[in-house]
């Protein structure tokens, strides 16, 4: 699973491809067919006496995995499976009608053998710079050794005005509780919770909001913080130092970050010894494409 899971950064961070699903049935390493890391490719449907098998599905949610990322993974498998069978159902039709030499089908092998060849050899690439003792190394020299993070339990109530956050401030100053006042008052989705945000870090808040929240002491209550959300009054319940993670539980975190960097850097590398050439008298070379988001 972990094979699989690198090649999903991969292709995801470095590629802008789809990926990072394998359930039961299928998780193979998507770099090789089902049967190579299963031993055998089960086959899952016939259609006129063609097969598809489980390493068809496979590349089906390599290249589908995520618009489908919500579906259960039994849904999913079921809505690939129809999918490849009404694709080889109209393959079939074409290759009746003799479509085999129209340009159109010709110029997109092409494009799709270019596409395979990449993918397979990226793959291998970085196999070859994020394997287990990359993921270990930085680990221990990034977690391991680190000091643990401040994490803080605050609330908040979010308005649209400094006037209206002022107002807030006075009314829990004239004896109203933060609670109350935040589900009467804060426009924010955690008004009926009274406001609660739960445990933070500093990196998952906006700058402003983050900033004022780690300088404050337990119990206090800040005066008007503007974000562009809008105008927020602050609680905070507590602070605690983070737990740090297993090597097992960053582990997949790690690889993610491993695949993005080093997939950059190898792309860089591969740039600057081609000769790119764009036509046109005001064209510029294209930047690497950017990386999908998580």
């Amino acid at each position: 699973m972990r094979r699989s899971l690198l090649l999903a950064s991969v292709c995801l961070i470095t590629l802008g491809m789809a990926g990072g699903f394998a359930p039961a049935a299928f998780a193979a390493d998507k770099s090789e067919p089902a049967s190579a890391a299963a031993g055998h490719d089960d086959v899952v449907a016939k259609v006129n006496g063609a097969t598809i098998s489980l390493s068809d599905i496979a590349l089906a949610d390599e290249e589908m995995g995520q618009a489908l990322a919500r579906l259960p993974e039994e849904l999913r498998f079921q809505y690939l499976l129809g999918m490849l069978i009404d694709r080889r159902i109209v393959a079939q039709e074409a290759k009746a009608k003799k479509m085999q030499d129209d340009p159109m089908v010709k110029r997109r092998e092409a494009y799709y053998d270019e596409k395979a060849l990449r993918d397979v050899y990226w793959v291998q690439l970085m196999r070859d710079k994020v394997g287990e003792k990359a993921v270990k190394a930085y680990y221990d020299e990034h977690i391991a050794k680190a000091e643990p993070e401040t994490e803080a339990h605050a609330a908040h109530i979010l308005v649209a005005s400094k006037a209206e956050a002022q107002k807030v401030i006075a009314e829990i100053k004239g004896g109203k509780s933060f609670e109350d006042v935040a589900k009467s008052a804060s426009k924010d989705s955690s008004s009926q919770e009274g406001g609660d945000l739960g445990w933070f870090k500093k990196a998952d808040m906006v700058p402003e909001f983050a900033d004022v929240v780690f300088k404050m002491k337990a119990g206090q209550i800040s005066d008007p913080v503007q974000t562009k959300f809008g105008w927020h009054v602050i609680k905070l319940i507590e602070t605690r130092k983070s737990k740090k993670p297993t090597l097992d539980e960053a582990h997949d975190d790690i690889m993610r970050t491993l695949a993005r960097e080093q997939g950059t850097k190898t792309m860089e590398a591969l740039r600057k010894k081609s000769k790119i050439e764009i036509v046109g008298s005001d064209a510029q070379t294209p930047k690497m494409a950017p990386a999908a988001p998580k």
